[in-house]
């Protein structure tokens, strides 16, 4: 409460006035009982039928953006099909030339028909790697590859295994490479050299096969007899390598009709070079050497016949 002072007639009037503030302060109550917050089930209640149409809405959105992404694929697949019968029913993609890259023992005719591929088949439904399964079982493909070449042309590459050596086989010869793979059996005598005293099972002596892990060891050592010889430059001399004995492996060098007995082969660049001496001093001279000594103890000799 507060005093008030009124001045009437030259005297002072002292009051008491108290604050009439019910009426205000009712209004307050009212107007704080609108804003006050509701109890913990309305306030749930209310949540709840917010997060319903939420839910309701984005559920409405994900089924529309599914519907239409599964429209999208079947059109797609659709394309695709029909892009597919296109391409494996037009002529277009027919083939009309198959081009062979590095051969030079078999022909292009052989590889195409090993291949199994003619011309005029639609270049998509050739089963490339029955092809190459087909082109594998000739011993000289070591390794192929088929790619197509749109729309219509067709290659084939291949890599040939070498012949390095051949094996005497009744009246014919066996040519082998290098890792000892039988490439082919023929009457026909190339100019290789001859290996003789294998002991492969005649039985397995065929176009495919390979020689047996010892005449593997033993092919390795010729091999090195050829090398070394090579870098001595008496290698196009030798024309039959006998490795019958691993202790005593022995050349012929046909055109100079003369024979080598190298040992065991220790030290052969050493021994490589008494030959090349011999051959060189005993030039028109048949017979034999012979290097298969220490030759830190003895020295290599020649014999004529």
């Amino acid at each position: 409460m507060r005093l008030r002072y009124e001045f009437e007639d030259d005297e002072i009037v002292v009051g008491i006035q108290g604050k009439s503030n019910t009426k205000s302060k009712k209004s307050k109550k009212k107007d704080g009982a609108k804003k006050a917050p509701k109890n913990k089930k309305e306030q749930k209640k209310t949540k709840t039928k917010t997060h319903k149409k939420t839910n309701v809405r984005s559920f409405e959105g994900y089924q529309k953006a599914t519907r239409f992404k599964k429209i999208k694929i079947f059109l797609i697949l659709i394309l695709l099909i029909i892009a597919i019968i296109f391409v494996l029913s037009s002529s277009l993609f027919n083939i009309k030339s198959i081009n062979v890259l590095n051969n030079n023992i078999l022909s292009n005719e052989d590889i195409i028909s090993l291949s199994n591929i003619n011309i005029g088949q639609n270049i998509f439904k050739i089963n490339k790697n029955a092809s190459i399964d087909h082109l594998k079982e000739n011993a000289y493909i070591e390794e192929v590859d088929i790619s197509r070449k749109l729309p219509n042309t067709l290659e084939i590459n291949v890599k040939e295994r070498k012949r390095k050596y051949m094996l005497q086989f009744a009246d014919s010869y066996v040519y082998i490479n290098n890792q000892g793979y039988m490439l082919e059996i023929s009457t026909e005598k190339l100019d290789l050299p001859i290996i003789t005293g294998f002991k492969t099972d005649l039985s397995n002596v065929k176009p495919g096969e390979r020689l047996e892990v010892d005449d593997l060891k033993k092919l390795d050592m010729v091999i090195k007899i050829v090398e070394t010889a090579n870098v001595n430059n008496i290698g196009n001399l030798i024309t039959k390598v006998e490795v019958s004995d691993e202790k005593n492996y022995v050349v012929e060098l046909g055109t100079e009709n003369k024979r080598a007995y190298l040992g065991d082969c220790s030290n052969l660049n050493t021994r490589m070079l008494n030959l090349q001496t011999i051959v060189e001093q005993e030039k028109g001279n048949a017979g034999t050497a012979y290097i298969n000594m220490d030759l830190n103890v003895g020295k290599a000799y020649f014999r004529p016949n």
